[in-house]
């Protein structure tokens, strides 16, 4: 029997409901709840834990400082979802007022959209010290779950792909120096796997095997550094070294070309757009070689 006392009050701040129908879905899990030490009370007054979904709206903002101030001290907060941790979808609305640290101090931010109630348990379990020794069969993943997107560090080729079809704004590509930073923070995404679906090189993969509980929201993220290539004529670094050996491999795969035309394809693909403008020689010379390869596909 465990000598936890954990009595929690759920807040539904402005959420979709998945997050809330996932937290009823511990539920469903078979936990003796009750041997553990945890307890789902009805009122704020009798709670020493708050768990939040859905970012704060203009409706709930007073009713969510209100409940603060009625659970029991030392209260303990957790935000549960990306809608929790940065209104999610919902940032930009006109009736958001925003994510939930900032109108009460959270404790544990739970990640996902939303997260599966094994994740949930996990994390409540590892934050709260609830002892589930020989209940872990219940908490293993489902097989095929949607989880959080991670990016290998060794297959991606920085091409911006999943930035740029991300729906949650999630994917953040930044070049410093010369290598390109390509940053998922896993406090805004939706797990919509779009970033998994669109990049060329596999280098994305949503996964459920690592921790997705954080006290900091901003330590949630997964990266990857991909090294630039430096232009031929003015030495800066411009893009990525792998998108143009990947994207000149994607060629010869469907068409054979000779040593020469390869060679010519590189010296193009390493020189900078604005070196590219400055010299017209060199755009046309890129025609030439795209004419000559459309010309050997007819």
């Amino acid at each position: 029997m465990s000598t936890n006392d954990i009595r929690i009050f759920r807040f539904d701040a402005s959420s979709c409901n998945g997050c809330d129908i996932e937290i009823l879905g511990i539920l469903a899990l078979g936990l003796p709840l009750d041997e553990l030490g945890v307890k789902i009370v009805d009122a704020p007054q009798e709670a020493n834990t708050l768990v939040i979904t859905g970012g704060v709206n203009i409706k709930s903002e007073a009713e969510l400082e209100e409940t603060y101030e009625l659970i029991e001290p030392p209260r303990r907060v957790i935000a549960i979802g990306s809608c929790a941790a940065t209104m999610g979808i919902f940032k930009g609305s006109y009736s958001m007022i925003g994510p939930i640290d900032e109108i009460v101090p959270v404790d544990l931010y739970i990640m996902g959209c939303p997260p599966r109630p094994q994740t949930i348990v996990g994390a409540l379990s590892d934050a709260l010290g609830l002892n589930i020794e020989g209940m872990e069969s219940l908490l293993e993943t489902p097989e095929g779950f949607r989880g959080e997107p991670v990016v290998n560090s060794t297959k991606c080729i920085g091409c911006a792909a999943c930035m740029h079809s991300c729906p949650a704004g999630a994917i953040e590509i930044d070049n410093i120096g010369a290598d390109r930073i390509v940053k998922f923070t896993h406090k805004d995404c939706i797990c919509c796997a779009t970033c998994e679906e669109v990049c060329p090189s596999e280098a994305i993969e949503l996964t459920y095997k690592d921790k997705l509980w954080f006290v900091d929201k901003e330590a949630a993220i997964s990266e990857a550094t991909v090294e630039l290539k430096q232009c031929l004529l003015c030495g800066l670094p411009f893009t990525s070294s792998r998108q143009i050996d990947w994207a000149i491999k994607k060629i010869e795969e469907k068409l054979p070309i000779s040593q020469e035309a390869h060679d010519q394809l590189l010296h193009n693909s390493s020189i900078c757009t604005d070196c590219r403008k400055k010299s017209i020689n060199g755009v046309k010379e890129a025609k030439k070689i795209l004419v000559s390869l459309a010309l050997r596909t007819q």
